[in-house]
């Protein structure tokens, strides 16, 4: 599955989902990086593979990958084009699935969930934040943000309207929330694509690329956001082939050819 259609997949099936009982087993896996005492990782992969079809082709995309990332970490995940960080983030958002090993999202085995209970998990639990901002041009921007409650099924309007405002503020835009996205600067837009991440108040951030399409001043703004979401508690994943954006996390994982080639502390990892 696309991130894309997945995304808007969602939206017919939330409604379903407020109905539907969540009988999925969970699983207790335990960290390997946290309390020895049995904590359950945020996120883990283990012996995660990735492989597309192309004709006679076989593209690997991720070569048993093992990746734990524990509660309230902000890691980045930084390596070129091709290397298979695109494609690692879109597993960990339930965005698709690996062809074999495991993902465990918060103690659950991900592909034991059907699809109503991986769009609640998008919807819930993990907020998106893309290089591309992928707003809708004709709405203005609390409208924007308030998508997720809509596909979520929260009413009335009104409350919506208010935890949208509420999370464009958190970003600095309480001035800019009947703005449409032509009327904002890229990193304004960009910063209404993070309100709209947030305002369904998840514990786990993943943002491919957020600083991609911004100048150094809008990027520096936009990763301040992302450390403050972090100093909150968070989980944050980074997608990045940025050095400098990558130094900005407290961890960096480094993937080359569908395969993890380094796992450590960042300088500001190492100074707390």
């Amino acid at each position: 599955m696309t991130g894309q259609s997945s995304m808007e997949d969602d939206t017919a099936q939330m409604g379903a989902v407020e109905t539907r009982e969540d009988t999925a087993q969970l699983v207790r896996v335990s960290s390997t990086r946290g309390d020895p005492g049995g904590a359950v990782a945020t996120l883990k992969l283990a012996e995660v593979t990735k492989t597309y079809g192309m004709g006679d082709v076989q593209v690997h995309a991720l070569r048993g990958v093992d990746l734990v990332v524990d509660e309230g970490e902000y890691i980045a995940i930084m390596g070129q084009s091709g290397s298979g960080k695109s494609t690692l983030m879109h597993i960990l958002g339930c965005l698709d699935s690996p062809t074999t090993g495991t993902y465990y999202l918060e103690g659950r085995d991900v592909s034991q969930l059907d699809e109503l209970e991986l769009a609640k998990i998008r919807n819930r639990r993990i907020g998106f934040v893309f290089q591309q901002f992928h707003l809708l041009p004709r709405i203005s921007a609390w409208r924007n943000v308030e998508l997720p409650l809509v596909y979520a099924g929260v009413r009335p309007r009104s409350a919506r309207r208010e935890r949208a405002i509420e999370a464009l503020a958190s970003v600095g835009l309480a001035d800019r929330v009947e703005h449409r996205p032509n009327e904002l600067s890229g990193g304004q837009q960009q910063r209404v694509a993070i309100a709209r991440a947030l305002v369904s108040d998840p514990a786990i951030i993943l943002a491919d690329e957020p600083t991609g399409n911004l100048a150094s001043d809008q990027a520096d703004e936009t990763l301040a956001i992302f450390e403050a979401m972090h100093d909150q508690g968070r989980t944050v994943v980074l997608i990045t082939h940025e050095p400098d954006v990558g130094e900005r996390a407290r961890r960096m994982v480094r993937i080359r050819d569908g395969k993890v080639i380094a796992d450590e502390p960042t300088a500001r990892g190492t100074s707390r």
